[in-house]
């Protein structure tokens, strides 16, 4: 029952807020002021397009710094 109470704990974990530990001004790469799909891949690999397009509340294909402050919330 403990291992299952743990694998449960680890898989609750791994599935935590997007980016938590990259924030705005590492992710922004160029220091544009904006993210791009680029910038967030590179920033972390595991960030899936779905992701991206939900954060990008204006669509112009950036992530503002406040649309990213969402992603990674």
């Amino acid at each position: 029952m403990k291992k299952f109470i743990l694998a449960l704990s680890v898989l609750g974990l791994a599935g935590g807020p997007a980016l938590a530990a990259v924030d705005f001004t590492t992710a922004d790469a160029n220091g544009d002021g904006q993210v791009s799909m680029e910038e967030l891949k590179t920033a972390d690999a595991t960030i899936t397009e779905d992701q991206f397009k939900a954060a990008d509340a204006d669509a112009n294909g950036s992530l503002s710094q406040e649309e990213y402050a969402k992603l990674s919330s």
